[in-house]
């Protein structure tokens, strides 16, 4: 069984953020994992950018720096009540998507290797010991996106990204 180690979390983040940046639309996925991510996550991301465009417009994202101090506010936020599943694990790569795009250009290969380290850091050293209690990404958070029917929790899942993300936004306007 494979466990929530830095390396194996950091495929599943790298080959995410390259997916939503259509960076690896042509590669196939790592593992199964990977593949469920980029199903579950593709379809949520859509939604959620369309939802968010006011507030990802208006972020003054211009480094990995910025970027790294952005995801750890809004993790912080959407994490404040101490409650982790797997749809809230789920909106970490999410948000990773989010500011991965944000910084698409010239140096987009280097800094989607430096948001992947720190969302990598971040799942592994605050997640990791839930995600392994709780089947693990295999069966875990394969059972849980496989079948498109567990979808529907997407939408409060929004919700909620939505929610931390306006009170994020009310801090930096």
């Amino acid at each position: 069984m494979e466990s929530c180690n830095f390396l194996y979390v950091n495929t599943l983040v790298q080959d995410y953020l390259k997916y939503i940046c259509q960076e690896a639309q042509l590669s196939a996925a790592p593992n199964r994992v990977a593949e469920v991510l980029r199903k579950a996550g593709s379809s949520a991301q859509r939604e959620v950018e369309d939802k968010l465009r006011p507030y990802v417009d208006s972020l003054e994202i211009h480094s990995v720096e910025g970027a790294s101090h952005v995801f750890s506010q809004v993790m912080e936020n959407e994490f404040v009540d101490g409650e982790i599943n797997w749809g809230r694990i789920l909106t970490i790569f999410l948000f990773g998507g989010i500011l991965a795009k944000k910084l698409q250009g010239p140096l987009a290969k280097e800094n989607l290797k430096q948001i992947s380290y720190f969302i990598t850091d971040y799942i592994v050293s605050t997640k990791g010991k839930w995600i392994n209690e709780n089947g693990g990404w295999e069966k875990g958070f394969i059972t849980k996106f496989e079948d498109r029917s567990s979808w529907v929790s997407l939408s409060t899942l929004k919700t909620k990204i939505l929610a931390v993300f306006s009170i994020f936004n009310q801090y930096h306007s």
